[in-house]
């Protein structure tokens, strides 16, 4: 019972954003910042790095182009709007 209880109080603090929020930044300094920090980087490491950062650069570049057309849109439509506004003739 006991159990079932801490599992309820696990899910219920997850459910929270703030502290979501404080467990990725402890996990990304925990990960990023390892206290013992050895001089040896294993040959295999860096392909995976690699693939890891071209997976993030990749996504957030099309994020950015996926966003770039909803300003695109948006200054259109401003434009439009400043125009009919002001009375400019087409």
């Amino acid at each position: 019972m006991r159990h079932k209880r801490s599992i309820r109080v696990i899910e219920s603090l997850l459910r929270k954003r703030a502290f979501l929020c404080v467990f990725l930044y402890v996990a990304v300094i925990g990960v990023a910042l390892p206290i013992n920090a050895a001089a040896y980087v294993d040959p295999g490491t860096t392909g995976m790095l690699s693939q890891i950062l071209y997976v993030l650069f990749y996504g957030a570049l099309g994020v950015f182009l996926y966003s770039l057309r909803y300003i695109k849109q948006y200054l259109a439509n401003a434009k439009q709007f400043l125009a009919k506004l002001f009375g400019a003739r087409k």
